[in-house]
């Protein structure tokens, strides 16, 4: 193999790797816009979820929003006693669900 063939087939594997390049950037950024758009949505749901308990805080019938009543429970992580409504484990089901369906392994380390 001669010297320019070299050189030739050096050009040749540079462009493919250049054109891997842009795909890879490309495929990173609708992944960070995923990733944004998860984020907006993530927002807007504590948003809503922090309206409901503070309507529920407020409401002097707690009997009308029982998943709104405050309990202690334990923190996961920490073994500190939490004041959390009922729906808390909502939460940690939904939690661990989504953790295992990703593949992580003892979700408890991770969550509240």
């Amino acid at each position: 193999m001669g010297e320019l063939d070299e050189m030739e087939e050096l050009r040749a594997e540079n462009e493919a790797l250049r054109a891997e390049l842009e795909e890879l950037r490309a495929e990173i950024e609708e992944l960070q816009g995923e990733a944004d758009l998860d984020a907006c949505h993530v927002a807007g749901l504590t948003a809503q979820i922090r309206a409901l308990i503070a309507e529920g805080d407020a409401c002097p019938n707690k009997d009308a929003h029982p998943l709104l009543v405050r309990e202690n429970y334990i923190h996961a992580r920490t073994g500190e006693i939490v004041s959390k409504t009922r729906a808390f484990p909502l939460y940690r089901e939904a939690f661990d669900t989504e953790a295992a369906r990703l593949g992580i392994q003892n979700p408890e380390k991770i969550r509240g």
